[in-house]
């Protein structure tokens, strides 16, 4: 897995948040002087309008999903969520830019047919069954349990 493009988009979203934290500030402050039905209020809301997100949201998925495996230690990279047919184009994509080759599927979700066709659609493989072994969610403790998935390869 690409680790740099993981890092890139962390700085990317990090300052994209400080940047935000900034501008919130300088509401706050441009209220407290000119009031909200002001020029420079005005100023700020066209400024804060033109503040896009760096990335969409299959992309933003696809780094929670990197994030999520990383901090987990996971040897194999899971996604246990489903995703909208909106973001999988973009989810798709990124797992490339973040250099994964293989994916597996533990979503048991009403979308997970959808899943299946979409990651196809867009060049995926679809592998086979197969089971991966992960730690425990946080609230259920220590320890690691076996999961049911099914295996794609990122072509």
């Amino acid at each position: 897995m690409n680790t740099t493009y993981f890092d890139e988009m962390t700085a990317n979203c990090d300052a994209w948040e400080n940047a935000k934290k900034e501008r919130d500030e300088r509401k706050q402050k441009i209220y407290e002087i000119y009031g909200w039905n002001s020029a420079e209020m005005d100023d700020w809301k066209d400024e804060d309008r033109a503040a896009v997100y760096p990335y969409r949201d299959g992309e933003m998925r696809a780094f929670r999903f990197f994030k999520f495996n990383l901090d987990n230690d996971n040897d194999e990279f899971e996604v246990y969520d489903s995703i909208w047919n909106s973001e999988r184009r973009d989810f798709v994509e990124t797992l490339r830019k973040l250099g994964v080759t293989e994916f597996t599927v533990t979503s048991q979700s009403t979308g997970l047919m959808d899943d299946i066709y979409g990651y196809i659609e867009l060049g995926c493989t679809m592998a086979g069954l197969h089971t991966i072994t992960k730690k425990f969610p946080e609230w259920r403790g220590e320890g690691y349990e076996t999961v049911k998935g099914i295996l794609f390869k990122v072509n």
